[in-house]
């Protein structure tokens, strides 16, 4: 049988500057106010390494705990692999995209390409599930990087305002 190939994406604009959403973004310890799809322990530091990812059920329990490697790491992009079991059965790899469109206007991309022997099997099952749960995820990002008050963030203590 064929390995088989599936991506999945969402887009958001979100009306805030790049390096305000993407400190946003790193600011894990916040997480549990706006992320309604997963959690890690810290935020990765290096391509190569492998980080601890807790995915969430609807009603907020973990679901699935999974260990993907860092692919990429730069600035406004992660990327991250995951598999189940073993490699070429079903593999995820993630990407959260930043790009600035203005001063003032960022896009989230978040993606998928699934891969793997099981795709045909799971599309309804895990595929479909998970863009909806994409969707929902940017949303409630948005929402909260849009109205949270900056200035009183631990996390954003770094960014330059005049960017």
């Amino acid at each position: 049988m064929p390995t088989r190939h599936v991506r999945i994406e969402s887009r958001i604009f979100i009306n805030k500057p790049i390096e305000q959403v993407w400190a946003q973004f790193k600011c894990v310890d916040a997480y549990s106010q706006w992320n309604t799809l997963f959690d890690i322990e810290k935020f990765p530091t290096q391509v190569g390494q492998q980080i601890n990812v807790d995915l969430y059920d609807e009603n907020g329990k973990v679901k699935i705990q999974m260990q993907p490697v860092v692919l990429s790491l730069e600035n406004y992009h992660l990327e991250w692999e995951g598999k189940l079991y073993v490699n070429g059965l079903f593999n995820g790899r993630h990407q959260f995209i930043f790009q600035s469109l203005d001063e003032n206007t960022t896009e989230l991309i978040q993606a998928e390409d699934f891969k793997g022997l099981l795709i045909p099997f799971l599309n309804r099952a895990v595929i479909q599930p998970t863009l909806l749960n994409f969707r929902k995820m940017n949303v409630s990002f948005k929402t909260y990087v849009e109205t949270y008050n900056l200035d009183s963030n631990p996390c954003l203590d770094t960014i330059d305002e005049k960017k």
